[in-house]
């Protein structure tokens, strides 16, 4: 019985200490820009929370959702360039674009078709536009900071599995006053 115990013992310890550095590194980015992370607590509690309480499921939902708008953002730009819709951009292609947006759009266009432009061909093909799809998502809410969301569920004071702005508020508060 100690032996079946002992390996969740552990595993419930590490997971509490990665709730913890969660939540340290939270307290962080709070201290560094209140105001801002303050903010997205609350928009993200009564965006993806039910009846005022965030659950692991509306954090996650959060995550998947901004990533997958910066993905559509960052395709749909790309498939406007893909003048003969044969499912890649070239540098023809490009040029064209270039010619009909403003100046300052040209240099952004340009660097980010060398950095879509993986394999250096002269071409965005779609493996190489599915890939700089993800790499928009990452930019969008990169592994660091979606870590940071999860870290407030180690506020949850009821143990109910989710927090309210309440929790996370006095969490913030009993941090801030080990410090």
């Amino acid at each position: 019985m100690i032996r079946m115990l002992m390996p969740i013992s552990v595993g419930l310890l590490a997971a509490a200490r990665c709730a913890l550095a969660d939540a340290a590194s939270l307290a962080e980015a709070i201290a560094r820009a209140p105001v801002r992370v303050e903010t997205m607590i609350e928009d993200l509690i009564a965006g993806h929370g039910e009846d005022g309480v965030l659950s692991a499921e509306g954090i996650e939902a959060h995550v998947a959702l901004t990533r997958a708008s910066a993905r559509a953002t960052v395709l749909r730009r790309y498939l406007a360039l893909d003048l003969d819709a044969d499912g890649s951009i070239d540098r023809l292609e490009l040029a064209i674009a270039k010619r009909a947006a403003a100046a300052e759009q040209r240099g952004r266009m340009d660097r980010d078709f060398t950095a879509a432009d993986a394999d250096g061909d002269g071409s965005v093909d779609p493996a190489e536009l599915v890939a700089e799809g993800r790499a928009a998502a990452l930019r969008a809410l990169d592994e660091d900071e979606a870590a940071l969301l999860r870290g407030l569920l180690a506020f949850d004071a009821d143990g109910d599995g989710g927090v309210t702005r309440e929790e996370i508020s006095r969490g913030l508060a009993l941090a801030g006053s080990d410090t």
